[in-house]
């Protein structure tokens, strides 16, 4: 394939990703407060979250600085990231194949960051003997994270369909995002085995990228790699695979948010206006019209059973 064909073509890909990525990371940041309450254990609590406890027990809290123990958190965070502490504890079963999809997932994140800075570096004039440890790591990163991510979306994809359970409660939409996945490792995996210059010819494909090359070509196998990885970006940000954004919200603003409400604070104006919206659901027993705020519905009085009145 020509270069300046794939590399066009990775432009208008890698545009499409950076925009919606940006609009629904966007959206996710500005989503309503959540239903605030109290779900402990929160990290962050020092001296108090392996018991599940929290500031609010202690005598006349809201007069004591709040000691918070970061290092805490960010152990439980590593904890759920690379370990994925919480499947584990919950869904064991699908754990043994979800470990190594993410895992492979991490190690050509990390091969990303790699190249990055090598086209970078390359797109620059930047060059010595210590770029020569980055062209023999990539293969080893990349041959390791591709068959990892390739056993685990086998696995997942088995285990959904093996199971009635998960069978039924799978949308196809996550069938086929495991078998786009899958087709990103096995491209990556035809392309290594196929080149004996694959860290080379990735470089010089990233380099490309920066420095819009537009001549020369491409070898078929890296060239179908790179479409591959370019159709998966693009598509990523509008599927569910966008939680490794929102599990920051999920945990930081719903699960650990456990700032007090101080009358006349930012937090105290966006519940009230929350509060003052006005509802609509269609349960009976909330006496929704569409025209009562959530407050008004919180203080009425409860009518009898039977009664309309």
């Amino acid at each position: 394939m020509s270069a300046s064909a794939l590399v066009l073509l990775s432009y208008a890909l890698l545009a499409v990703f950076v925009v919606a990525f940006v609009v629904r990371a966007a959206k996710l940041a500005k989503m309503p407060i959540h239903l605030r309450w109290e779900l402990a254990p929160v990290p962050h609590e020092k001296g108090k979250s392996e018991y599940g406890g929290s500031y609010l027990e202690e005598p006349d809290w809201w007069t004591k600085p709040r000691e918070k123990d970061l290092l805490s958190e960010i152990s439980y965070m590593a904890k759920e990231i690379l370990f994925l502490k919480a499947l584990w504890e919950h869904n064991r079963r699908l754990w043994w194949f979800s470990f190594p999809f993410h895992a492979g997932l991490y190690l050509l994140s990390a091969c990303f960051v790699l190249l990055v800075l090598g086209g970078l570096a390359h797109a620059v004039g930047i060059s010595g003997p210590g770029w020569g440890i980055v062209t023999r790591l990539l293969p080893v990163l990349a041959g390791a994270g591709y068959l990892l991510g390739a056993v685990g979306a086998v696995g997942l994809f088995a285990t959904r369909l093996a199971d009635r359970d998960m069978a039924n409660s799978t949308a196809p939409v996550t069938f086929f995002n495991l078998i786009l996945l899958l087709a990103l490792f096995g491209s990556g995996l035809w392309a290594l085995v196929s080149s004996p210059v694959f860290s080379r010819e990735l470089l010089a494909y990233v380099t490309a990228l920066f420095t819009a090359e537009l001549g020369g070509s491409f070898r078929g196998a890296m060239a179908v790699h790179a479409l591959v990885a370019g159709v998966f970006l693009a598509y990523l940000p509008f599927t569910q695979m966008m939680h490794f954004v929102a599990k920051y919200f999920t945990y930081h603003k719903v699960r650990w948010d456990d700032e007090p409400v101080t009358p006349g604070s930012k937090l105290d104006r966006e519940l009230k206006k929350l509060l003052y919206q006005p509802v609509s659901w269609a349960a009976p027993h909330v006496g929704a019209d569409g025209r009562k705020t959530w407050v008004e519905i919180a203080t009425e009085t409860p009518r009898p059973e039977g009664t309309t009145k």
